[in-house]
């Protein structure tokens, strides 16, 4: 059984100051959990991890530039720091079990096809979560990063690649944020 994060240890992100960032979250964590906790898988890498990885010991690939949510506090596995829309990505094919990206493939910068061939590459299954249908009259930077993304756009940013699951969260509060999303795993 994979090391994943349990409920008291989210509770802790609950009461620091990624509060409000964090509130909600649990209800994909926990189904991502779910998915990926009885799988055989050894080696685990978490893309773009937040600030408390989904597995404890997986190797992190994180991304270059500063990201105050991308960065753990703790981390036992690898850190490969790595702009994912480029490519080659430094990691030998069929190198991981298991790659994990919740809430990172919006913001590729139009590189999703690109980042998923890569992972596809580098890793024999995936889980990856999307917003999904969120809209917004405040119009935010950040905002347009995730309007507009309906399961036609994940398949093509996934390059119609055939998933074994999919799971849709409700919307777990009033906040932009706090829309729906979707989550998929694949077994390449």
């Amino acid at each position: 059984m994979l090391n994943c994060i349990r409920y008291d240890d989210f509770e802790k992100l609950l009461s620091g100051e990624h509060a409000k960032y964090y509130q909600g979250r649990w209800e994909y964590f926990h189904e991502v959990i779910s998915i990926i906790q009885n799988l055989d898988a050894h080696k685990i890498l978490e893309i773009g991890p937040g600030i408390l990885p989904i597995v404890n010991d997986a190797d992190l690939l994180i991304n270059p530039e500063d990201d105050q949510f991308g960065r753990p506090d703790q981390s036992s596995g690898k850190k490969i720091v790595f702009d994912i829309t480029k490519k080659p990505w430094p990691i030998e094919n069929k190198y991981y079990d298991l790659v994990i990206a919740l809430q990172v493939w919006e913001h590729l910068d139009n590189k999703q096809t690109r980042a998923f061939h890569e992972l596809k590459r580098i890793s024999k299954r995936a889980v990856l979560s999307f917003p999904y249908e969120w809209m917004s009259d405040l119009e935010k930077y950040s905002h347009h990063l995730h309007r507009d993304i309906d399961k036609e756009l994940i398949d093509d940013w996934t390059l119609n690649t055939n998933y074994k699951k999919e799971i849709e969260i409700k919307r777990t509060g009033d906040d932009f944020s706090k829309g729906k999303r979707i989550i998929r795993y694949w077994e390449f």
